[in-house]
């Protein structure tokens, strides 16, 4: 199940990263570079590539999420347009960031450096309920704007594949 949920999350990516990098709209730097490093870190989620364990994964994903939106502030707003699609994706960072130290905890064996373990014990109690909740606020957010109309199809994949990822990640931790 884990593996077929792996497919699905990395199909997502995949989708996302050629509408991001395909669309004049959203073709941007750092919407280039946010891609790529949310393309690299669920491949090396699913076939340890890279070899980053998850919880350097969230930290890379949230502080360019954080710095990215940061570089944007006043430069877009949700309401003109492509403003939304910027936030979405930079907000689509922590989510997943945040999905993926879930990864490392539900994960007792996992290890950072040969015997350190990966997170303490009990840090997954809240974590879990947090994570889950941004996954569903942002999954909820990403349908909103599928069904708002007046995108183009890059902008419709875009939103599609996170949503699948998002929601494929989602589901790892109870499988």
């Amino acid at each position: 199940m884990v593996e077929t949920l792996h497919g699905i999350m990395l199909v997502g990516a995949a989708v996302n990263a050629c509408c991001v990098l395909g669309s004049r709209c959203s073709r941007t730097a750092l919407a280039g570079v946010s891609t790529l490093l949310m393309l690299a870190a669920m491949t090396d989620a699913a076939f340890q590539v890279v070899g980053l364990p998850p919880l350097i994964w969230t930290v890379v994903l949230i502080g360019w999420g954080m710095t990215g939106a940061a570089l944007l502030r006043g430069r877009f707003t949700a309401a003109q347009p492509g403003g939304a699609l910027h936030l979405h994706h930079l907000i689509g960072l922590i989510v997943t960031g945040s999905q993926l130290a879930v990864h490392a905890v539900m994960n007792p064996a996992a290890t950072v450096a040969g015997d350190i373990p990966a997170a303490h014990a009990h840090s997954g109690s809240l974590l879990l309920v947090f994570a889950a909740g941004a996954g569903v606020l942002f999954i909820g957010w990403s349908v909103a704007l599928l069904l708002g109309g007046g995108r183009t199809r890059l902008e419709l994949g875009n939103l599609a594949g996170m949503a699948t990822m998002t929601a494929a990640m989602g589901l790892m931790p109870f499988t």
